[in-house]
């Protein structure tokens, strides 16, 4: 599932599938009361004229109990069969969305409080109750990532306090998790509170009573780290392509500076010779960053060209094979060749114009994105494979990344070497050039022009990529 719009056409064909269902099942059971209606009315007019006293109307009432009756109780014990054709959600859709929840908390520093609060940054969501909050903790827990769970565990036990919860949990397993994941991360004084609590008008189980031992004896022999401490497992699973602590941290600051403004420098631009197409609907070019190159440029594209290539890139969208760890890239791709509709062709002839190079040309693919439900991609250079080496694609001197939709919360574009962030505004076009000379076709390349895009906190991000070569 890459798209709430999926969940909710999903949502829909089941809501359909349930109304179709409740019309069966009210037939059905129509179908049930007209029968008990005509037999209380026969039943009213034999008694009524002695029709128990023929020996064939006991017979043809024995007949009548044996078949039609039987019959009634068969229909009564059937229940109209539903199925939900299309794949439901399945766990990995869900362990997917709990790994992308946990990116959230992890990037932009978000309290388990808030996000269960359903108010986050200058947005409100629905609340989560208690049975969502220890979902989500017994998630985090299953995947072995305690200090997600202890922090969801505590907010269940906080709500659970306050009253008017219903729980639709065993509250002692409940209790177990909590203590464990507490004492896991350190925090044995609140492993200890927890049990202490308990055992005033509860007895212990026995799964809880070595859960009791194991603390206690944990608090005179160690500590093993604190319950503030950043979850190092979940940063060395969904940021390992990051070589270092320092790159995670550069990373999650990008993405994180809410006040952090660029300072463009714009002008108009009409591209070499005084394009006349330039000269009728010239681009506003804005220079992001001297070095590495970047520059953008606004109403590349209109909104029509928008809607034609998602409609087109739609029935098209699959995940590459590279992009199998959700920790490294949430997103899915459909590639083209500017032959493939007359759009790609329109946008290769306009690409072609605002190339700082005049022997650059735009090579023939592009690459539609859609980062879907809190999509992200982690910092990459075009000149660096999974293995952090130069791979074989040195006649790319810049990507261009077009951004087909404005995204009002997060999924920007960041560069964290040069600590610059560009928000996705539809229509948009940001081009990176990798190479440090702009004069030879194999010039050196930019260490520091690794990008990447943060995950999404609120919207949808499509992209269309392309590339200027030599």
């Amino acid at each position: 599932m890459s798209s709430v719009h999926d969940l909710i056409d999903l949502q829909a064909e089941y809501l359909a599938q349930t109304e179709t269902y409740l019309q069966n099942e009210y037939k059905r059971l129509d179908e049930i009361r007209r029968f008990i209606e005509q037999r209380e009315k026969q039943n009213a007019e034999e008694l009524a004229v002695s029709y128990t006293e023929s020996s064939i109307n006991a017979f043809k009432t024995i007949l009548r109990i044996k078949t039609d009756w039987e019959l009634l109780k068969n229909d009564m014990a059937k229940s109209t069969p539903i199925e939900f054709n299309r794949g439901s959600v399945t766990k990995e859709n869900i362990n997917s969305a709990l790994r992308a929840l946990r990116r959230l908390q992890i990037v932009y520093e978000l309290e388990v409080h808030e996000i269960a609060n359903g108010n986050v940054s200058n947005y409100t969501f629905e609340k989560l109750d208690v049975n969502d909050c220890h979902t989500l903790a017994v998630l985090c827990y299953d995947n072995a990532e305690f200090h997600c769970a202890y922090h969801w565990f505590d907010q269940v036990n906080k709500i659970h306090k306050e009253g008017n919860s219903e729980l639709k949990f065993d509250y002692e397993e409940f209790l177990t998790k909590y203590i464990w994941s507490s004492y896991l991360v350190g925090d044995i004084e609140k492993a200890n509170t927890v049990i202490n609590d308990y055992m005033q008008t509860n007895y212990l189980n026995e799964i809880l009573t070595n859960v009791r031992y194991i603390v206690y004896n944990g608090n005179r022999v160690f500590k093993r780290n604190t319950a503030n401490d950043t979850d190092k497992k979940f940063y060395s699973h969904s940021f390992k392509k990051l070589n270092t602590n320092g790159e995670v941290r550069s990373y999650t600051d990008t993405c994180q500076n809410w006040n952090y403004h660029l300072r463009y420098t714009c002008r108009h631009y009409y591209g070499g010779n005084r394009k006349k197409s330039l000269l009728i609907g010239p681009l506003r070019e804005e220079n992001v960053a001297l070095v590495p190159n970047i520059k953008l440029y606004h109403n590349v594209l209109n909104d029509d060209e928008i809607n034609k290539i998602k409609q087109l890139a739609k029935p098209e969208l699959k995940k590459l094979p590279i992009d199998t760890n959700e920790d490294i890239s949430l997103r899915k791709v459909a590639e083209f060749d500017r032959y493939s509709d007359e759009v790609f062709q329109i946008i290769h002839r306009r690409l072609a114009l605002i190339s700082c190079k005049s022997k650059t040309k735009v090579l023939n693919k592009f690459v539609v994105t859609n980062y879907g439900i809190h999509g992200h991609y982690l910092p990459h250079s075009e000149y660096i494979d999974n293995d952090h080496k130069i791979n074989s694609y040195p006649n790319r001197e810049a990507i261009v990344i077009i951004h087909l939709d404005d995204v009002p919360e997060g999924g920007f574009t960041v560069l964290p070497d040069v600590n610059v962030r560009v928000p996705s505004i539809k229509g948009s076009a940001l081009v990176i050039y990798n190479t440090r000379n702009l004069c030879t076709p194999f010039g050196m390349l930019y260490e520091n022009a690794q990008y990447g895009s943060c995950p999404i906190f609120y919207g949808d991000k499509w992209t269309l990529t392309a590339w200027f070569g030599s």
